[in-house]
């Protein structure tokens, strides 16, 4: 009983920190496969080029992204749920109709990005900038703005449900009159 638990301890570490080899030697290939999975896949060191890969409908949830340059990539319709986007590069990049919901985007870098539609419920956005970002018709319901740099985003009709906004920076910001602020639990 003993040897099985270890087995499936093991193997559950492996695949808990891992990528898929066959997805990640897909990476270095010059054209890319859309809906790629990295699901769970700590891809900390791993050097994006937007010029190279395309990471559209790509799975990349609880991935670990913590750090990395990711500027000017197509992450539209990727879904980013629960992964560690910390320290993140993300300047002009496309997260349009993207899921980061539950997502780690403290301290990230998302100036100019293109963030329509996309989903971040409960994302925690503490101390990043997103600074001339599209954030139309996005989902920020319970995420945490605190110590942000929101300056001339724009947010029209983006939804800040019971959101956190403590010390954030919101010079300018755009369409502010069209948001949906109604008070929703946040509790999981």
């Amino acid at each position: 009983m003993k040897k099985i638990f270890f087995l499936l301890f093991f193997f559950y570490s492996l695949n808990g920190y891992t990528a898929n080899p066959t997805d990640l030697a897909k990476l270095s290939k010059s054209e890319i496969p859309k809906g790629l999975d990295l699901s769970n896949a700590d891809l900390r060191s791993y050097q994006f080029s937007s010029d190279k890969i395309n990471l559209k409908n790509a799975n990349l949830s609880h991935a670990n992204l913590s750090n990395v340059n990711l500027e000017k990539v197509d992450l539209s319709n990727a879904d980013l749920s629960y992964a560690n986007l910390s320290h993140a590069k993300l300047s002009q990049a496309n997260l349009s109709n993207a899921n980061l919901t539950h997502a780690d985007l403290t301290g990230a870098i998302l100036d100019q990005a293109n963030l329509t539609n996309a989903m971040l419920i409960a994302a925690t956005l503490v101390e990043a900038s997103l600074q001339n970002s599209q954030l139309n018709k996005a989902d920020f319901s319970c995420a945490n703005f605190n110590n942000a740099n929101l300056s001339k985003a724009d947010f029209a009709d983006a939804n800040i449900s019971s959101a956190l906004f403590s010390n954030t920076i919101t010079t300018d910001i755009l369409n502010y009159d069209s948001v949906i602020d109604n008070h929703v639990s946040c509790s999981e």
